[in-house]
C-alpha cells in the first residue's frame, strides 16, 4: 500500500536482547506535544508464544508503522470499520490506518499520535477520497502500549469493529487491512484498501513494550502506512498494528518468516471501556 504524505518513516529495530528503535511515520509534533515523532529507544522484552516456548522473532529488523506488500485489494464491505487517519481537516494527507469501534470513537496506534492529526475518513476503500470525513475532537494515548483512541467531533453511525475480550490462540488464521505501501520503502500508499492473510504465532511486545499479538505473514506483509490497522480473528478485532519485519527489498517469493506485532486489544480493554464506554462484544 502506498503513502502520499511527507512523513518520516517509523522504524523499530528489534533484535533479541537488543534495543527497539523507532522513527515516527508522523510529522514533527507541535511544541509541547508528546514526541511520537521523535527517535525513541525502547528496551526489547522476551517474546513468548502461547505455548510458552521462545518465539524465533522477526526474520529481520522491524519497523513501526506498516503497509501491505502482496495481499489483495478489497471492497470496503470486507472491512467497513477500517478508516484513514489524516493530518488535514480535508482527510487527504493520510498518516495511518484505524478502526471505528463506535459512532464516536476510533482506535489506532499510539505511535501515530501527533498534535498534527486532524481528521478521520470513513466509509470508503479509496485513499483520501469518497466516504465522509470527521475531524478529531480529542486524542487519548494508552499508558501501557501502542494504542491510541480518537474521539470524533461528530458521531457517525456505521458498522463497527467488535473487540475481543480474549487473546487469540496460536495458529489462528487472521487478516490485516490497511492503505500502506505495496513495496518496501515505496513511500506511497495504496490507492485502495488492501488485505492480507497472517497467522497468530503467540505473544510479543509492541513499539512501547506493551503486550502484542505476534503474527507471521502469509499472503502479504504490512509495511509503512498501515500502522494502527486492524488485526481480525474470527470476525473480532484482536490487535492494532504496531511494528513489522523489514522486507529485504522488493517482493519476496514467500512472506513466511516475516513477523508483525499488534498491540493486544484484550490487554487494553478495561482502559478502552473506561475512556469510551465501549466494551467487548
Amino acid at each position: 500500500m502506498r503513502c502520499r504524505l511527507k512523513a518520516r518513516v517509523l522504524r523499530a529495530l528489534r533484535v533479541t536482547a537488543a534495543a527497539v528503535l523507532l522513527i515516527s511515520l508522523t510529522s514533527p509534533p507541535a511544541s509541547g506535544a508528546r514526541a511520537s515523532g521523535a527517535l525513541t529507544s525502547l528496551p526489547a522484552s522476551g517474546v513468548l508464544p502461547a505455548s510458552g516456548a521462545p518465539d524465533p522473532g522477526p526474520a529481520g529488523p522491524s519497523r513501526g508503522g506498516t503497509d501491505i506488500a502482496g495481499g489483495e485489494t478489497v471492497s470496503i464491505d470486507e472491512a467497513p470499520f477500517a478508516v484513514q487517519i489524516a493530518y488535514d481537516t480535508a482527510g487527504t494527507r493520510v498518516a495511518c490506518t484505524g478502526s471505528q469501534i463506535s459512532a464516536s470513537w476510533v482506535i489506532t496506534a499510539r505511535h501515530c499520535d501527533s498534535a498534527s492529526l486532524r481528521s478521520v475518513r470513513l466509509d470508503t476503500p479509496y485513499l483520501g477520497a469518497g466516504g465522509l470525513v470527521r475531524t478529531i475532537a480529542a486524542r487519548y494515548p494508552s499508558p501501557v502500549g501502542d494504542v491510541l483512541l480518537l474521539k470524533l467531533s461528530t458521531p457517525h453511525p456505521g458498522i463497527y469493529a467488535g473487540m475481543s475480550r480474549t487473546f487469540p490462540a496460536a495458529g489462528s488464521p487472521a487478516r490485516v487491512f490497511g492503505w500502506g505501501d505495496e513495496t518496501e520503502g515505496a513511500g506511497a500508499m495504496s490507492v485502495q484498501v488492501k488485505a492480507a492473510g497472517v497467522e497468530v504465532s503467540g505473544q510479543g511486545s509492541d513499539a512501547f513494550g506493551g503486550l502484542s499479538v505476534r503474527t507471521q505473514s502469509r499472503t502479504g506483509h504490512p509495511l509503512a502506512g498501515d500502522s494502527g490497522g486492524p488485526l481480525i480473528v474470527g470476525g473480532k478485532l484482536v490487535g492494532v498494528l504496531s511494528t513489522s519485519s523489514v522486507l529485504p527489498g522488493g517482493l519476496p517469493s514467500s512472506f513466511t518468516g516475516f513477523y508483525n506485532d499488534h498491540a493486544a486489544v484484550s490487554r487494553h480493554l478495561g482502559w478502552i471501556t473506561l475512556v469510551t464506554g465501549v466494551g467487548a462484544d
